[in-house]
């Protein structure tokens, strides 16, 4: 379950913002991929090994732990992509290149939007589509894509190696396929794609539709329009209850998705990435992340990156069952513009001082049900035994 949003602001500015929504236990790291030069032939993804190019872009990705490819990203010319899981009908296909390896392929090969959107789209026409993509459970599924530069914003739609896409100014997609008889390209004979290929039990399961009716309604004129846009709740309290209706995702009962981490990159002449680094973009900060190794949650490596995921998700577990009150997302938007108007700030002793400081704040406590509360013990204990 993820949502993506972009929107082309003038001719030279756009902006990129993405919800993963994932299983509550999965670490999901920042990382800086250098641009580099290959001498081999094959390069191993999640499943399956695929030819390798000769040359691939520098990005940054939103990986999950266990995944080769990303849930999110941004290259160094400046292509955006995220994708979503999508239900089709009929039976998903075997091992092969999954969402998330088709994100950073895209990133890796593509100069543009629209290269990006012929990779992903050859590639998904000789090799398929398919594998768990699961952290803690079996989930198969389809994908979509929203791939964004600076100029041009197209959402790509698929069901096994058929694929359909459309250009726009402004779109947002969630877990379900949308594109009609409309499209600028697709794999075969022109058709109405959802209506072909949707499975209408899950697709409306999922609650997409109300949480891409929020993000098409969202303002998106600067980053913190962003930033609001991937906050956004449809319940009182989150922290007391789930919501798979919820832009912002809160896990529990029989909910078993969150948001696991968000992005938000602002295209101009430069590129400016926003990341939390943890879940719940509600209870977390966003981060200016630099375009180079490290950027400012430091994952030197998967291990320190995958601490820092740990550390902030054992902080806000801590919180499960409470009233969080306004003063408290007060003081954490305040604080979260000082961050980013201040790039030499120590940002990391920043936000953990601001963790301390509520850590014995008396919160209110609410009203959650016994069994939201039993998930999140069983979650907890076994997301303690993992580190």
């Amino acid at each position: 379950m993820c949502d993506t949003i972009g929107r082309r602001i003038s001719e030279n500015h756009s902006i990129f913002a993405k919800n993963s929504d994932r299983s509550p236990n999965e670490p999901q790291i920042i990382e800086f991929i250098e641009h580099k030069k290959h001498t081999e032939n094959t390069l191993k993804c999640t499943y399956v090994s695929i030819d390798q190019v000769s040359e691939t872009n520098a990005m940054v990705i939103s990986r999950p732990i266990w995944l080769w490819g990303a849930e999110m990203g941004v290259n160094e010319h400046g292509v955006c992509i995220g994708n979503e899981a999508v239900f089709t009908k009929g039976k998903y296909g075997p091992d092969s290149l999954i969402g998330m390896d088709y994100v950073r392929l895209g990133l890796e090969r593509g100069n543009t939007a629209l290269e990006a959107v012929q990779v992903i789209t050859e590639l998904l026409e000789k090799h398929g589509q398919g594998g768990n993509c699961g952290y803690d459970k079996n989930f198969r599924y389809d994908n979509s894509y929203l791939i964004m530069d600076r100029q041009e914003i197209y959402v790509l739609e698929t069901a096994g190696r058929e694929w359909a896409y459309k250009k726009y100014e402004h779109a947002s997609i969630s877990n379900r396929l949308t594109l009609g008889d409309d499209c600028d390209a697709y794999s075969g004979e022109p058709c109405d794609f959802a209506k072909k290929h949707s499975d209408f039990l899950y697709s409306t399961f999922s609650a997409a539709a109300n949480r891409r009716k929020m993000t098409c309604s969202s303002k998106l004129d600067s980053i913190y329009d962003a930033f609001a846009a991937l906050r956004q709740h449809t319940v009182k309290d989150p922290m007391c209850r789930a919501s798979v209706s919820s832009v912002c995702m809160h896990a529990g009962d029989m909910f078993a998705d969150q948001t696991t981490s968000s992005m938000v990159v602002d295209l101009t002449d430069e590129i400016k990435i926003y990341v939390t680094g943890s879940s719940r973009p509600c209870m977390s900060i966003f981060k200016p992340h630099g375009f180079c190794a490290g950027g400012i949650i430091r994952p030197e490596n998967a291990k320190h990156a995958d601490e820092y995921w740990k550390r902030v998700e054992l902080r806000q577990r801590g919180l499960l069952g409470m009233i969080v009150p306004d003063e408290f997302f007060a003081a954490k938007d305040a604080l979260e513009r000082q961050i980013i108007s201040d790039p030499e700030a120590d940002f990391l002793a920043m936000e953990r001082d601001f963790y301390d400081h509520f850590e014995i704040h008396p919160f209110e406590e609410g009203n959650p049900s016994a069994s939201f509360m039993k998930y999140w013990e069983k979650k907890n204990g076994k997301l303690m035994q993992s580190r």
